[in-house]
């Protein structure tokens, strides 16, 4: 089983030089052509450049999972993997959690201003006794 895949895998390595190889000679002859056809070989090397680097990747792909099987890993007929079974039976058998009620309706700080009951003007909070009415603030 192991020399299968030593061979598939040199195999696969030769074509894919073989490939890269040719590749890179039509490159070359398309940009020789370009030149002697009279075009500038700075432009011509960047375009090419560009196309090339967009187009390598065919060459290294790997066989790797995309990102949407590595989340959702399916088997062909749609079942779902042993382990998401057991992992989706224990998520069942959890006791639910009941949130606690809790009041919002506090106060969660000492106000910066308060209202003189007596007169009604307005005093800082730190202020024992009202300058208006000269009453003593109930805090």
């Amino acid at each position: 089983m192991e020399s299968k895949k030593n061979k598939n895998s040199r195999k696969n390595i030769v074509i894919k030089l073989i490939g890269i190889i040719l590749y890179s000679v039509v490159f070359i002859y398309v940009f020789y052509f370009l030149v002697t056809l009279g075009f500038n070989p700075v432009i011509i090397s960047i375009l090419l450049l560009f196309i090339i680097l967009t187009t390598l990747g065919l060459f290294f792909r790997t066989k790797k999972k995309r990102l949407y099987s590595r989340m959702f890993p399916e088997n062909k007929n749609g079942q779902i993997r042993k382990e998401q079974i057991i992992k989706q039976k224990e998520v069942q058998n959890q006791e639910i959690k009941i949130p606690k009620p809790f009041n919002l309706e506090l106060e969660y700080r000492k106000p910066l201003i308060d209202k003189c009951k007596y007169c009604g003007n307005i005093v800082p909070n730190f202020v024992k006794k009202c300058p208006f009415c000269n009453k003593k603030i109930d805090q």
